[in-house]
């Protein structure tokens, strides 16, 4: 009997020390919608490179942050724009002040092989798809520059706006014939894998990020810091993404 007692004092230190350690190693980035085709490439680089098992999850940052602040369990949280970032920084969601990662471009998006005109937009026959303005970033940029070339009213108003809840939903409905154009950014028409695009006249979105309060672990600072450095440039570049200015 006491030699049984002293072997479960022996093993019980040790099977303690193994749980937090698992924990320590992993962790969930919740990432915009727009940083998938990047992270589904980045995160299992990262894993494999380093030893760690980050997991991811998307959606419009907008849904993230209030998924964040409902106590979903993510560790970092990447933001396609500021806004969300702060609205999870004012709500004390976030280990500090969220730092700026990359900007990326917005585009117009349509299934020919031929880059479209900008012009295009003009028309009153095509159906235009746009990410929801409410939670995703690169909805709301893209609202504003219809409003901006004083189309938003026309579009709308005569049927023809289709508002999808994120980028990469809005886009694979455009792809699959759900709409004519798609206002997307850059990242995300570069996934669809067909199509072609043109840059459009708007001031390239600048992503956000920050380590959710009381999720902070090795894996997870590891990587955003990993996100940040020099050594990430090169796979955002590929995916159309630029340093932050």
């Amino acid at each position: 009997m006491r030699k049984t007692l002293l072997c479960i004092l022996f093993l019980f230190p040790v099977f303690g020390a193994a749980l937090p350690s698992a924990a320590r190693n992993s962790g969930t980035v919740a990432a915009a919608a727009s940083l998938q085709s990047l992270m589904e490439h980045l995160i299992p680089w990262f894993n494999e490179q380093r030893g760690y098992d980050l997991q991811r999850v998307y959606g419009a940052s907008g849904t993230l942050a209030r998924q964040i602040e409902s106590g979903a369990p993510f560790d970092l949280f990447l933001s396609a724009d500021e806004q969300w970032a702060r609205y999870a920084e004012e709500k004390m969601l976030l280990e500090g002040e969220p730092l700026p990662f990359a900007t990326m471009p917005l585009v117009l998006w349509h299934p020919e092989e031929k880059a479209p005109s900008l012009d295009i937009l003009r028309s009153e026959k095509l159906i235009v798809a746009i990410a929801n303005p409410e939670t995703a970033p690169f909805g709301r940029r893209a609202k504003a520059y219809l409003i901006e070339k004083g189309l938003f009213e026309a579009i709308e108003t005569s049927g023809r706006l289709i508002i999808g809840s994120d980028v990469l939903k809005t886009g694979l409905a455009a792809k699959s014939g759900g709409a004519d154009l798609a206002i997307l950014p850059l990242s995300t028409a570069s996934a669809l894998g067909e199509g072609s695009w043109t840059l459009l006249a708007a001031e390239p979105q600048t992503l956000f990020g920050g380590v959710v309060k009381g999720r902070s672990a090795p894996a997870t600072e590891a990587f955003w810091v990993f996100l940040r450095s020099p050594e990430a440039a090169a796979f955002l570049q590929q995916f159309g993404f630029l340093p932050p200015r």
